[in-house]
């Protein structure tokens, strides 16, 4: 939490020693007898126009609190435990800076230059947490990347570039839920945007433009992670199929993908064998990003009360390492989406994803891409609400990490403004929907194509080929 806080002088002497445990505690910003907001609350913030907005936090137990914003007054009393939550009523899009105030037993805490318009979540693994600085576009976006009307939420996490490496002992002792997380809104300047999601700062930037209302966006990203990293423990244990993951400890489970488990101890192993304390709050072994539904406990279960339009999701290469895993993604990732929505517990909650780049499976295990890819592209028609991106074409061939990042976020913000603001604009590129056999060829028909099929150079189509019932495949030539 960022923000003025006044104090009753005579109650100064008391709530000083809360205060500084405050800022050490990111998870709710817990003050044991004082007020205080969810972590998500900062100055420069965005709330979420046209619904309700939930403000929630700590007072001193059985206190009245009351929430003003925008000319709004809301009042409620925090509980035995000291946790309060009030709902600010639906709130038209606004770019003028704005205090949300809420005051408590001679406390106040004040937000500061609040915008109203868009919230967006993105989370996945490295390729959504890939920074703009290191886009491959950054020399040149970087100096003009400021946006007043966009304002960045940027959560790093302990263990940040740590990769086949033991943790330090000061990584160790924040992998717990509350203290995993850290960061502050900001607005989008070039300090800022640098270390930001290039994926998630190029679609707000696409977004803002194009409906011209502030646009906040959240970035919770661990690179490598995988799904059930990003699922409750509930949820994984009442699904029969999935309820495996939660055997034993994880570090030790077959059901899961080798390669977390084995940076897992690469991670954790000498701090294990040494004998030094590793947080494990369920019992399911030593707390880590790749452990099944921590990234949940740390991430979206705190934030997802907070009012927010739709996630951005790009997330798969640690569940395509194998076929297993391919085919096991399948039943997990809408697992995934139902949790969240479940747990938000408000309608209309769209999920955006990225199908996974293109790739050449000589310099990466990514055999198993295709049939990912093509998993995919079949999920975003069984999940409701659910769009996807095609990412293909901006893919590298040898490198995991594609460095053309632009294409994705405004193929996620033409996406956004199609799908989710109702504009009539084509949400994607063209899409294979029927083929019938022709005398010496194969005719197939395309929906999604605008004003008609071109290719992007004028020349004729590359990349097909077909087989015949032998399963073998062949170069063909293609015409429009």
């Amino acid at each position: 939490m960022t923000g003025k806080i006044r104090l009753n002088p005579r109650r100064f002497a008391r709530l000083a020693p809360a205060l500084a445990l405050a800022c050490l505690l990111p998870a709710l910003d817990a003050v044991a007898r004082g007020l205080a907001l969810a972590r998500v609350f900062g100055d420069h913030m965005v709330l979420q126009q046209g619904g309700p907005v939930p403000v929630w936090g700590r007072a001193a137990p059985e206190r009245g609190v009351a929430v003003a914003f925008a000319g709004h007054v809301v009042k409620t009393t925090a509980g035995a435990d000291g946790r309060w939550h009030a709902t600010l009523p639906a709130l038209p899009a606004s770019a003028e800076p704005r205090t949300l105030r809420v005051r408590a037993d001679g406390e106040t805490v004040e937000i500061n230059d609040v915008l109203v318009g868009e919230v967006w979540l993105c989370a996945g693994q490295s390729n959504m947490e890939w920074p703009l600085s290191r886009d491959a576009r950054a020399r040149g976006e970087l100096p003009r990347a400021t946006h007043p009307m966009v304002r960045l939420l940027n959560l790093d996490f302990a263990g940040k570039f740590i990769f086949a490496k033991p943790f330090p002992d000061a990584v160790i002792a924040r992998l717990t839920p509350e203290a995993f997380y850290r960061g502050a809104w900001a607005r989008c300047e070039p300090a800022a945007a640098a270390p930001f999601s290039a994926i998630g700062y190029y679609f707000a930037r696409d977004l803002q433009a194009a409906l011209g209302v502030p646009v906040g966006v959240v970035n919770l990203a661990v690179g490598g992670s995988p799904a059930e990293a990003w699922v409750s423990r509930e949820a994984l244990a009442a699904d029969a199929e999935l309820r495996p993951m939660l055997e034993g400890s994880w570090l030790d489970n077959p059901a899961l993908e080798p390669w977390c488990r084995q940076r897992g101890m690469e991670n954790l192993g000498a701090a294990l064998k040494a004998g030094k304390p590793v947080p494990d709050a369920d019992g399911g072994g030593p707390a880590h990003p790749f452990k099944p539904g921590f990234l949940w406990d740390a991430g979206p279960a705190p934030l997802l009360p907070f009012a927010m339009r739709g996630v951005l999701w790009y997330q798969g290469e640690s569940n395509a390492l194998s076929a297993r895993r391919t085919a096991q993604h399948e039943r997990l990732f809408p697992l995934l989406v139902r949790d969240w929505r479940a747990r938000r517990g408000r309608g209309g909650f769209p999920f955006l994803y990225c199908q996974l780049s293109s790739i050449e499976a000589a310099g990466y295990p990514s055999e198993n891409w295709p049939e990912f890819r093509d998993s995919q592209r079949r999920l975003r028609e069984k999940i409701p609400d659910a769009g996807m991106v095609v990412t293909s074409d901006a893919g590298a061939r040898r490198d995991v990490h594609p460095r053309e990042k632009r294409v994705v976020g405004a193929r996620l913000a033409r996406l956004a403004l199609a799908q989710t603001y109702g504009r009539a604009i084509l949400p994607g590129g063209p899409e294979p929907v029927s083929a019938s056999a022709a005398p010496g060829a194969l005719r197939v028909a395309f929906a999604q194509t605008g004003a008609g099929l071109r290719t992007s150079d004028g020349a004729a189509p590359r990349g097909f080929e077909l087989a015949g019932a032998d399963g073998q495949f062949h170069p063909a030539a293609a015409r429009l």
